[in-house]
């Protein structure tokens, strides 16, 4: 009990600090599709697609094997190591991606993603991906350590200082130019925007890393080659899992879909990269929770693995995990009328179709994350590379049958096939090597049935409540909506009163 209120605490921080951080970041993409073209708003989207693959890379799983080894060794010789490690690293990589500069901006990539003749635009997003790899360890010592409050302040501070540079470069220095101050940047439509929306996050992420130097500076500053061996041997095959990992989350709009799309008009490929892009957006707050609940239960896990019978408690956890993704599932699909006020624009209403389909890829990516805790619990990781290889695969085979065909609706139903195998070979591989006891019939049940919840509804709204148009902001579908949702709330409620009266927080409020 005292082990679930623990992770609930922790999740709950956690939860807060991302969910207030992606929101502050999250509120800056209305403002994105108001300002940009819908062609910069693509290349913008082409360039942060790529980002965190490049992370993927500059950290090279050194996090995840920071919280394996630090349960097992001197912290403090982790620390320093791991910390090195990433340093040296980092200043190499960030020195030879500068190097190739050039030859980056001007091939066919750096045409898509609006880098060609803007090499300070590429300078600034190099710069924004080595200093988030600098703070990965700070973060982790955070989450390790168990303060989350700091983590928040850290996180959101920030969020803050890219918001305040995004709107002090984008609206206020161009009125001040308008009225006199030509010192100046005037940052208008096709002058310059999303450079100006790289620099502010890169220096948020400057900001960020800065805040830890305290931190950094009580590192002990030695280096072991023999744990740094053993940490390498453990991380190594995360890179290929967060990697091929990469391929099914961010390759859609990177790669998939400029090269699947019928035809040769760059900035009409371009427009379906924004269209694609904003609807993803939507996947808010399933997204969100998920990385939450990672940030709090990747130390709380390892940390368990010692005790009497940590599978029991695992189990536990995905059940109220599932439940939660199915509500956040819900609580989004069946109200995407309300949701399109994020898009702001018209021009990208036509795409909220992908979004039900989206949010059900990223629930399976979501318990594919709590799944993957018996391959690194049992250091089997090589295990866990060729699921993701296999997964990577699939995607492309499904992205080149399906984009040409079905266009941006493919490659959000490729997703959502990908993330599904992923996480199925990943339960059967688990349950051969680390049996956990999951409660899978009722695992199913609950997500069958919010997927039938939404899609009664969608027939409900496209046949007699809103068939002219099934966004359009009626009562009437909101009422069936929220019985529909009230519905699957008091079904919920019913199979599992006696474990929500056991939870801290709500369970002092439901009489089991």
């Amino acid at each position: 009990m005292s082990s679930i209120k623990k992770l609930a605490g922790q999740t709950v921080y956690y939860g807060l600090s991302n969910i207030m951080s992606k929101l502050l970041n999250y509120f800056l993409t209305p403002f994105y599709l108001t300002i940009l073209t819908r062609a910069s708003f693509g290349e913008m989207s082409n360039v942060y697609a790529y980002i965190p693959f490049a992370n993927i890379v500059l950290t090279y799983g050194m996090e995840t094997a920071f919280f394996r080894f630090a349960k097992k060794e001197n912290e403090s010789h982790i620390l320093g190591t791991s910390t090195i490690s990433l340093l040296l690293s980092t200043l190499i990589i960030t020195v030879l991606l500068l190097f190739l500069r050039t030859p980056v901006i001007n091939s066919y990539a750096g045409d898509l993603a609006g880098l060609t003749g803007h090499p300070s635009y590429y300078t600034y997003i190099i710069l924004l991906m080595a200093f988030d790899a600098l703070s990965a360890i700070p973060f982790a010592q955070l989450r390790m350590e168990g303060r989350p409050v700091k983590y928040a302040a850290i996180r959101i501070a920030g969020i803050v200082t890219t918001i305040f540079f995004n709107i002090f470069f984008l609206v206020i220095c161009p009125k001040l130019y308008a009225s006199g101050h030509h010192w100046l940047p005037n940052a208008q439509a096709g002058s310059g925007q999303t450079g100006y929306i790289y620099l502010s996050n890169m220096l948020g992420s400057a900001i960020t890393l800065v805040l830890f130097l305290p931190q950094i500076r009580k590192i002990e500053w030695k280096f072991d080659a023999l744990l740094w061996k053993q940490m390498m041997h453990y991380a190594l095959p995360l890179i290929i899992v967060g990697m091929a990992g990469m391929v099914n989350e961010t390759f859609d709009r990177a790669w998939f879909l400029p090269q699947f799309l019928p035809g040769n008009n760059m900035e009409a490929k371009k427009e379906i990269i924004a269209l694609y892009s904003a609807n993803y957006k939507l996947a808010i707050l399933i997204t969100m929770f998920i990385q939450a609940f990672r940030l709090g239960a990747e130390p709380f896990f390892f940390k368990q693995a010692e005790s009497a019978d940590p599978g029991k408690i695992y189990a536990r956890i995905m059940k109220l995990f599932v439940i939660l993704l199915c509500f956040m599932f819900l609580f989004v699909s069946l109200y995407l009328n309300i949701w399109k006020a994020f898009l702001r624009v018209p021009f990208y209403y036509q795409g909220m179709r992908i979004v039900p389909v989206l949010l059900l890829a990223n629930m399976f990516l979501g318990i594919y994350y709590n799944l993957t805790i018996w391959f690194k619990l049992t250091d089997r990781t090589k295990t866990g590379a060729i699921i993701t290889i296999i997964t990577a695969l699939l995607a492309f085979l499904l992205n080149y049958w399906w984009i040409p065909v079905m266009g941006y609706y493919g490659a959000a139903l490729a997703t959502m096939v990908c993330y599904f195998i992923q996480m199925a070979i990943c339960y059967i591989l688990g349950q051969k090597y680390y049996p956990i006891p999951y409660h899978l019939p009722k695992l199913v049940t609950y997500i069958g049935l919010a997927v039938i919840t939404y899609y009664l509804f969608n027939w409900l709204n496209v046949r007699f409540l809103s068939p002219k148009d099934i966004y359009a902001f009626k009562p009437l579908p909101l009422a069936v909506a929220t019985a529909l949702f009230v519905a699957y709330a008091w079904f919920i409620f019913q199979m599992e009163k006696k474990e929500f009266a056991r939870l801290p927080f709500i369970g002092r409020f439901i009489r089991s």
